[in-house]
């Protein structure tokens, strides 16, 4: 069904794994046989000195050097210990020494002074910047609600209490809380901010409506300090302070230390791959182990550069880009999109490699020299680069010591591509030899490498200035467009319902109790896949938040001043370091149940002793939140299954959609010597298939079949890898940059490859050929996709695949004629001869991928 080249198969990874980078594709056949060619260059081939790279045997030890030194359990419990102090401290302050009774009146309520450890396990992260930012969303949502409460005690001073002197009205209030509520949702604020926002307006509201109520209310726009909403504005700043102190003390977690330390980290192993890839197409075959070992460390390196985007983000809050915060940042940041850049490469290199199947007999181990030049010059100037940037200051020693790197990795990209021309043409190679593409494909791709860090060097002589104003806007107001994220308007309509249905119950029939709504606010997402199972946990981690509290009071003598009460803080400490190390270690299966559990616990361990009876009124409140609680958790859940428009799994195939139109536009554009627009909106619509994907798995399936996650799985790899030659074969309608007085230049859209071929019946036939088989494949995927039930799928059945394909490819190399070898000073990246080579390459290599996605999809 594949014709005359089996699809090779992608690796499926375990269950639940989150997204690797590029995977290495799976070995398939050559396009064709190669003896002749490599057979004639073999023959008069010196061989190259094995120690001019370094020893492949030592890749798997370098790497688990790398990745040891994360001491990732060490940060954990440093940070569950942090926070475990915080919570005993207040729980002991405000339990046993007198501390309440000095506070005025309006601030010894006991259910006002546990907000305090609420609210700081809920802000308290491990680093600095983290926990600054969890503050400001926290505080921006909590002045959110109690502007709302300051308005309503203005038009109505006191509330329902006081309704025969103030013209109290019920449905003003309900229409209030009704339009706040919606503005809250459809601002699309950040979770925490909307979570802050609505716990508030739910407990203010219901104060206010309650004619019973003993809450004390501002009024006239005139802020009383004894106030109810003033009073836990200071509890909320109360906690965030607490936890910010608790990131400084006794030594600060800096997030920019972080990212500065994964930079590095990064771009160490960064070197170390592309010396194993060069150093496997370079005569030495490294064993299966190895190379399993060098992908293991690849999807490894790419997992940390995709954790960098948001930690750079959080590391923002900590100097707000401001004097030399600002640099460091703004010089990792653009590190970082150079080390993405460089991995893209080197994954094309490996692909090169992979598919060459003789290299230690090819032309390749004669420039075993100009190649280890150039890559140790490669290597030397990535080092010097990721040095002078770490303290984000460049001297003029070091910018020299990188514009002498650069000069000296410009000439031996010079000096091969001159050295693999002129052995090409002594050996007699066509200019286009269907036999010799790989070659091609990986020497471009080593003038790639070199253009791309020569350009980054030669940037840092006047780097850019963040835009401290345009980052201070964003993040400070953490907004976004209302209603323009995807599915935002049905996130709208859930959240909105489950919130009024649960304010309706609790003030109507639950004698004005907020605690539905409130949990309610705490536990919506925007996530629906594993919306069940995730909100069963969290209503796990409140009810052991609630009852284990309840139950170490019952049961341990916590007054007594003695070692009742050492054994009593010292459950506190050992419950909160172990939630909070669960918290920071799990994956966020079990990390929001493990903060839950925190949190409700933080609040629920502080009763004075006064208040502590033995005649079941504490067990008795631990069970009224319990109720509380799990019915708000209820709402929630049938909410979101009544309500949800769009599945997971539907949201997978919108994505994909997306991400095959933009493959195909590209490709299209190639064809008509073009190139799309840059931009990153193909590799951020990936991103989203997988995370719905993810969601996918844990959804509920119903009268459905299973969801194929193993299929899926498959065509989300291969279109990675789509994606990734999609760039490569971007690359080659462009000229490569050129150095104009010390600034670089990119090179001019340059389409002479196919200009001549263009109109003739060869290209038009191969360039039809290839849409429709694209065509066909993403219908395919999409009919599978859409197919739900154990019936027959009619599509699967009359699927055809165009076999024609390849020969048409070929038929087009052969009329590349036109093609000749160039002056052997021509850059790599400029010869018209060798990007056609990798053109041609590409394309095959493209519809490889299409049939592999063929065979994952009829293998499911």
């Amino acid at each position: 069904m594949f014709g005359r080249r089996p699809a090779s198969s992608p690796d499926v990874p375990p269950p639940n794994a989150p997204p690797p980078g590029p995977p290495v594709p799976a070995l398939s056949k050559p396009m064709l046989q190669r003896a002749s060619t490599k057979q004639r260059m073999g023959a008069s081939t010196p061989r190259a000195n094995p120690d001019e790279l370094s020893d492949i045997a030592t890749i798997d030890q370098t790497f688990q050097d790398m990745f040891a030194d994360r001491a990732t359990f060490y940060h954990n419990l440093q940070t569950a210990i942090r926070g475990a102090v915080a919570v005993t401290t207040i729980v002991g302050m405000l339990t046993y020494h007198g501390f309440v009774e000095e506070l005025p009146e309006a601030y010894q309520n006991p259910a006002l002074l546990a907000m305090i450890g609420f609210w700081f396990v809920l802000t308290f992260g491990r680093t600095l910047g983290f926990t600054i930012r969890n503050a400001w969303q926290a505080l921006t949502g909590t002045l959110y609600a109690v502007l709302n409460s300051l308005i309503m005690n203005t038009i109505f001073p006191g509330g329902a209490k006081y309704a025969s002197m103030n013209g109290y009205r019920e449905e003003i209030a309900w229409i209030d809380v009704v339009i706040v509520v919606l503005l809250i949702m459809l601002a699309n604020v950040s979770n925490r901010c909307r979570t802050f926002a609505l716990f508030y307006t739910a407990m203010f509201m219901a104060f206010f409506m309650n004619p019973k109520s003993e809450a004390r209310f501002s009024k006239n726009f005139q802020l009383d300090i004894n106030g109810t909403g003033v009073s836990y504005l200071l509890v909320c700043m109360t906690g965030t302070t607490i936890a910010i102190f608790m990131s400084i003390f006794p030594w600060p977690r800096r997030m920019t230390t972080e990212v500065q330390d994964q930079v590095a980290l990064i771009r160490a192993a960064v070197s170390t791959l592309l010396i194993q890839v060069v150093s496997s197409y370079n005569g030495k075959k490294p064993s299966p182990t190895v190379k399993s070992k060098c992908q293991r460390g690849f999807n490894t390196v790419q997992s940390l550069l995709s954790e960098l985007g948001p930690k750079m983000d959080m590391s923002w809050w900590e100097g707000f880009d401001l004097g030399y915060h600002g640099k460091v940042r703004h010089m990792m940041i653009a590190f970082a999109t150079l080390l993405k850049e460089v991995m893209d490469i080197i994954h094309g290199m490996q692909l090169a490699a992979e598919m060459d199947t003789t290299q230690s007999e090819g032309l390749l181990r004669s420039l075993r020299s100009d190649i280890a030049g150039l890559t140790n010059a490669a290597d030397a100037l990535l080092t010097e680069i990721g040095r002078a940037i770490h303290d984000g200051d460049i001297s003029d020693e070091e910018r020299s010591k990188i514009e002498r790197r650069a000069d000296a990795l410009v000439k031996e990209s010079q000096e091969l591509a001159e050295a693999y021309t002129l052995k090409r043409v002594e050996a007699g190679v066509p200019p286009l030899d269907v036999e010799m593409l790989e070659e091609d494909f990986f020497i471009y791709n080593l003038a790639q490498l070199s253009q791309a860090i020569v350009k980054f060097a030669m940037s840092l002589r006047e780097p850019a200035q963040p835009d401290v104003l345009g980052m201070f806007y964003g993040q400070m107001l953490d907004l976004f467009d209302p209603m323009i994220a995807r599915n935002h308007g049905n996130f709208v309509l859930r959240g909105f319902t489950a919130f009024m249905v649960a304010f309706v119950w609790g003030v109507s029939y639950r004698n004005y109790n907020f605690v539905m709504a409130a949990t309610v606010a705490l536990v919506m997402s925007k996530f629906m896949g594993s919306a069940v199972e995730r909100n069963l946990g969290r209503m796990q981690g409140v009810v052991l938040g609630l009852v284990i509290p309840a139950i170490a009071l019952h049961l341990l003598d916590t007054c007594n001043g003695g070692m009742g009460t050492l054994a009593f803080l010292s459950f506190v400490f050992l419950l909160e370091v172990l939630a909070l190390y669960i918290y920071q270690a799990a994956s966020s299966r079990f990390a929001y149940i493990a903060m839950l559990t925190a949190a409700f616990a933080a609040k629920s361990f502080f009763v004075p002793c006064d208040k502590l009876k033995d005649d079941g009124t504490t067990s008795q409140a631990a069970y009224s939140q319990v109720t509380a609680v799990v019915v708000g958790i209820i709402i929630v859940m049938v909410v979101d299954i009544a309500l949800a428009n769009e599945r997971p799994s539907e949201a997978v195939q919108d994505h994909l959609g997306d991400c095959f139109f933009q493959i195909r536009d590209g490709f299209e554009q190639f064809l008509k010597g073009a190139k799309r627009p840059r931009g990153n909106k193909l590799k951020a619509e990936l991103r989203k298939a997988w995370l719905n994907h993810y969601e996918a798995i844990n959804e509920p399936r119903y009268w459905r079949v299973a969801y194929p996650e193993e299929m899926v799985e498959g065509i989300l790899r291969q279109t990675e890898e789509l994606r990734l030659d999609l760039r490569a074969l971007e690359q080659t309608v462009c000229k490569g940059g050129v150095l104009e007085k010390g600034h670089f230049v990119d090179g001019a859209v340059d389409p002479v490859i196919f200009e001549p071929l263009r109109e003739t019946k060869v290209f038009q036939r191969a360039r039809r050929d290839l849409l429709q088989q694209f065509d066909r494949v993403t219908q395919l995927i999409r009919h599978v996709m859409q197919h739900e039930s154990e019936a027959q799928n009619q599509f699967v059945v009359n699927y055809e695949h165009n076999e024609d394909v390849y020969d048409h490819v070929d038929e087009l190399s052969d009329a590349m004629t036109h093609l000749e070898y160039s002056d052997g000073s021509v850059p790599l990246l400029d010869d018209p001869r060798c990007r056609g080579c990798v053109a041609i390459f590409m394309m095959t290599r493209i519809q490889k991928r299409l049939d592999t996605l063929v065979e994952v999809v009829l293998r499911h």
